[in-house]
């Protein structure tokens, strides 16, 4: 009897990463052949700090996130396109995606945990359970470029809703989806 064949996993992302890459497959799919997006200019360390965050942070330990498409509007796309970007963001949103958030964890650390990209504030506003903002994300597969965030807050759960300008060959797509956050246990692993 031959040896059962070995599944090569070095190419496959881990399974946080799965959850993100449908839409930047969606997303890249739609963008073929577009500029780059804007960026906006970033907010130093010294202004992050001095901004006026009376938001409630999250508790240290593990969430579990969950991604809901709401809307794309991609000018000039095709039913058939918009069919597929819709179908390939589902197929990765059934998939929770795990982040930890350590004590002390600064709000552009935890968007960053969040969102699987290196993210940096360029407007933030926290008020009670009230947040919105926007910031520049990089990441090898994933958010790439200028988001827009509003939303709430609570001590064990993040419910936001993310707007994603998205660059054509046929004008400006807008992508608007939803991330929800809720605390699965203390600890991280």
């Amino acid at each position: 009897m031959p040896p059962e064949p070995i599944e090569d996993t070095t190419m496959r992302p881990t399974r946080p990463a799965r959850t993100l890459l449908p839409l930047a497959a969606a997303l890249a799919l739609a963008a073929c052949n577009s500029e780059e997006p804007a960026i906006d200019a970033a907010l130093t360390g010294e202004e992050v700090a001095g901004m006026s965050d009376n938001g409630t942070a999250l508790q240290p330990g593990e969430y579990s996130t969950a991604l809901e498409l709401i809307e794309i509007d991609a000018p000039g796309a095709s039913e058939e396109q918009l069919a597929e970007m819709r179908s390939e963001f589902a197929s990765g949103a059934e998939e929770p995606q795990l982040y930890c958030v350590t004590d002390g964890m600064s709000r552009e650390d935890w968007l960053s945990a969040m969102a699987q990209a290196s993210c940096t504030l360029s407007s933030l506003t926290a008020e009670g359970s009230s947040i919105e903002g926007a910031m520049s994300c990089n990441a090898d597969e994933g958010l790439n470029g200028r988001v827009e965030f509003a939303g709430t807050v609570n001590q064990s759960d993040a419910d936001l809703r993310l707007t994603y300008p998205l660059p054509l060959q046929t004008g400006e797509a807008t992508v608007r989806f939803g991330v929800k956050s809720q605390r699965t246990g203390d600890s991280c692993g």
